[in-house]
């Protein structure tokens, strides 16, 4: 069975490249109707990313394709008198304005969120930004380096005679999207369940990289100590949590209570070592950690990941192996879950994207929508507002919009 549980939501998206479309592609995908709203050059998500298999698309990166799926795409030049009068019609019946702006950007667009909010008593704006609407650090610049290491993610990555390590990726822009989304739904309930009026929802990325180093924060609070980098391995401690070589790549291992150990033991059959007077106790184990560490990775290296993995279940071992993309694609509980979908895009053709990672029971949301073609959308989102066909090629002339008329 599918479902669109916030079908009767009206989103209008002015957001570009990831922590903002991350948010309203969380909301499309189930059921929003998410208006993307693009200059007429495209937002720059579309000209960035990644090579594909049939090469480099001008305007459309694999990137961009699954942030927007589910969404329609208009363009506005909201620089033009027209295309701000335009915006606010979208915003007449709306419930949600999301963007990703730097703080200020709106407000010189001549669409103050204040003023917006206090015409559209119903509807709340959600701005993501770096460092949020407010403070001194308001107007600064970042980007996923230096998000990690304003927010303490380098610092205790790395080897400890060497440099701390950044992480790979871009997890705090997605952290900081999923933040949005929750935001929105905030405003709404608020709106529908205390009559209150709409809200200006302001998300930080920084402060989204920050609230999710629990452990490092809470730990330094409590001990006034700082993790010091272990490389492969996550700390020096009464517990065994670390990157294992194995015969046939890496898997993980988290090793913690004396249970866990017991098990361990098992796995390996060196039984003894659990009344070893260097391991007994978990203040031992800490005492001699690179010893233990030096005995589990001389069992790992004989083994492969796979049986390590059924092998260390069974003993209820936390260990597990550390696959490649291209194993976790091919993972079989996701596969078991039906977790990724096919969709066909109209530009880069079969494309296998995540699905979605919240479902009622076994229901799930409607089937995925690729990613809209700049402008694609104009006539019916433009018509809705009473333009014509006449009306819509004044705009294009005007350069008000571009795209599919």
């Amino acid at each position: 069975m599918r479902y669109n549980v916030l079908s009767d939501i009206k989103v209008v998206d002015l957001t570009h490249f990831m922590a903002g479309p991350y948010a309203t592609k969380l909301l499309s995908d189930y059921g929003a109707q998410v208006i993307k709203v693009e200059p007429p050059a495209g937002e720059g998500g579309r000209h960035a990313g990644f090579r594909t298999h049939s090469g480099n698309h001008a305007d459309r990166g694999p990137l961009f394709a699954f942030l927007n799926t589910n969404k329609l795409g208009i363009t506005l030049d909201l620089k033009h008198e027209r295309g701000r009068a335009l915006m606010m019609e979208l915003l007449r019946d709306a419930d949600l304005l999301v963007e990703n702006f730097a703080p200020g950007t709106l407000v010189r667009l001549g669409l103050d969120p204040d003023e917006i909010l206090a015409r559209f008593p119903r509807l709340s704006i959600v701005s993501i930004s770096n460092f949020g609407q407010g403070g001194g650090e308001k107007d600064g610049l970042l980007n996923d380096l230096t998000l990690y290491a304003r927010g303490g993610w380098t610092f205790p990555v790395g080897e400890p005679a060497r440099e701390p390590l950044t992480p790979p990726g871009s997890l705090i822009q997605y952290v900081g999207g999923l933040y949005g989304a929750i935001g929105a739904m905030q405003a709404i309930l608020a709106r529908n369940h205390r009559a209150a009026g709409g809200q200006h929802v302001d998300i930080s990325l920084l402060e989204a990289a920050v609230a999710t180093m629990i452990y490092e924060t809470v730990s330094f609070q409590y001990s006034g100590v700082l993790r010091s980098r272990a490389g492969r391995r996550f700390a020096i401690g009464p517990f065994l949590i670390a990157t294992m070589k194995c015969r046939d790549g890496y898997a993980g291992l988290q090793n913690v209570t004396d249970k866990q150990f017991e098990g361990l033991c098992d796995l390996m059959e060196r039984r003894e070592l659990i009344s070893d007077p260097r391991f007994s106790t978990a203040l031992k184990r800490m005492t001699n950690n690179d010893a233990l560490l030096e005995i589990v990775a001389d069992f790992f290296l004989k083994h492969d990941r796979a049986w390590l993995y059924h092998e260390g279940q069974r003993r209820a071992v936390v260990l597990a192996p550390i696959p490649s993309v291209a194993e976790v694609l091919e993972w079989e509980q996701t596969r078991a879950r039906n977790f990724f979908e096919t969709i066909e895009d109209p530009v880069l053709g079969s494309l296998r994207i995540p699905g979605a990672s919240l479902r009622f029971g076994s229901n799930r949301p409607e089937p995925t929508r690729p990613a809209p073609r700049l402008g694609e959308h104009n006539r019916e989102v433009l018509g809705r507002l009473g333009i014509g066909a006449t009306g819509l090629e004044t705009l294009a002339k005007d350069r008000v919009i571009v795209g599919a008329p």
